[in-house]
């Protein structure tokens, strides 16, 4: 039986990422993801990129040394790496959701099913109120 893992990292956006860069970013990682049997959600707030992959552990492996290389992106740290039991994010290649709209919702429900651990939920809805905060001078 292969074992499943969930990796979460972070990782700053290039200052000058458009949107057509990120929907470059979900297009490869979709159509990758479905090949290599992995899932997940991609969450950009702004500046940063979190990022959390589900599925066997020698494709996520894999996938993260591809996705270290990517220039789009730097400073790449892996926060959380577990072996589940049952994948949080089963029905999405990637999940994302331009502005944050539909995050909220998809994460209360995946945590209202108790398909979403309470770390992952706090780390993603910190990630996402970061991104959410303006600076006042």
């Amino acid at each position: 039986m292969t074992t499943l893992i969930s990796v979460i990292y972070v990782s700053v956006a290039d200052p000058l990422i458009r949107e057509e860069d990120i929907a470059a970013i979900l297009l490869s990682a979709r159509r990758n993801n479905r090949r290599d049997g992995l899932t997940g959600v991609l969450i950009y707030n702004g500046h940063n990129f979190m990022q959390l992959l589900e599925g066997p552990a020698r494709e996520i492996d894999a996938c993260l040394d591809t996705i270290r290389g990517d220039a789009r992106h730097s400073g790449m740290v892996e926060v959380r790496r577990r072996a589940i039991d049952v994948r949080e994010f089963a029905e999405w290649s990637m999940l994302y959701c331009p502005g944050f709209e539909g995050y909220d919702e998809d994460l209360a429900r995946l945590a209202a099913n108790r398909r979403l651990d309470p770390q992952d939920e706090r780390m993603m809805a910190n990630f996402i109120a970061l991104g959410r905060r303006r600076a006042t001078f």
